[in-house]
């Protein structure tokens, strides 16, 4: 049973949100065993490589919040490249997909499954796999098939975890959870802003940070500059793809008007909280609490 932290102090409450917004072993469990019966299920009908799947995304880069059933767990299926190169044009990047859909319709009959742009989604009630179909080159990097543009886009996931590790070991391990903490907020205010896009920004951030800081510090900090950077476009470090054009869906407010109101309440909430926690601990944990989340435990 895991240790109860009592929230009498700021310290002591972001402690225990940190730990309120870890993956539970049940969930892991439960990731791994989908996982595997969707690789058993598709290497019946498709040869794989020696390799056969990776875990990319969130879950892989640890930044996934406890909140699964909202998020998703992303697999990378990495097809032998000499018994599926006729998949490797343009055309062959939705057949691909059409055909491990098709593979899984068979096998998970009662699951809902759509295509989506890169991936096959798989819809259970704790969470969403996305199988995503891949190539693998010597050059360590992939490809994965695009539905909308009709073609094979090189991407290296792996890449992108190793900064994120990068950027952790440097500030002494507060940037994993600091992710989390951000998202925390994110899913309390309705998701004004697309979970990869949020880690790009916060990978640009602190990529050059050395230490880390106070959680409630860095929080206020990060609000205090977030305006910044929703103000100007946002890329994939790895890709160089822009990933905040989701923002500018022509509305008469957009999504990007929305994201910036409330992150300059963040910001004003935020600095609120700090500025309470010496003099008003009590009062300072709920401020944050507010602006956190309902993982954010209550004082006391």
């Amino acid at each position: 049973m895991r240790e109860v932290i009592l929230a009498t102090t700021i310290q002591n409450a972001f402690n225990e949100y940190k730990s309120n917004l870890e993956i539970t072993e049940r969930q892991t469990e439960l990731i791994s065993n989908r996982r595997k019966s969707a690789i058993s299920a598709i290497k019946k009908a498709i040869t794989l490589h020696h390799n056969e799947s990776n875990l990319i995304g969130s879950y892989d880069r640890n930044t996934l919040i406890r909140y699964l059933s909202e998020g998703d767990v992303d697999v990378m299926v990495i097809l032998h490249y000499g018994d599926n190169k006729i998949y490797h044009t343009n055309e062959g990047a939705s057949r691909i997909l059409t055909k491990i859909k098709n593979i899984l319709e068979e096998t998970f009959p009662a699951v809902n499954k759509r295509i989506d742009r890169n991936c096959v989604r798989m819809k259970y009630s704790e969470f969403i796999l996305d199988i995503v179909p891949a190539f693998s080159f010597t050059d360590a990097t992939f490809r994965i098939p695009d539905s909308v543009r009709q073609q094979w886009l090189k991407t290296d996931p792996v890449k992108f975890a190793e900064k994120t590790t990068s950027v952790n070991k440097n500030m002494d391990g507060c940037f994993i959870p600091l992710i989390k903490m951000i998202k925390g907020w994110n899913r309390e205010n309705g998701f004004p802003l697309k979970s990869f896009h949020l880690e790009c920004m916060m990978l640009d951030r602190y990529k050059d940070y050395t230490q880390g800081y106070t959680y409630p510090s860095m929080i206020k900090v990060f609000f205090e500059n977030i305006n910044s950077y929703l103000l100007l476009p946002t890329y994939d470090p790895i890709t160089l793809d822009r990933v905040d054009l989701y923002l500018d869906n022509n509305a008469q407010v957009s999504k990007r008007d929305i994201a910036i109101k409330l992150a300059k309440k963040a910001a004003a909430d935020s600095k609120e909280a700090f500025e309470d926690q010496d003099k008003y601990p009590s009062i300072a944990v709920g401020e944050w609490k507010a602006l956190l989340g309902s993982f954010f435990p209550s004082y006391g």
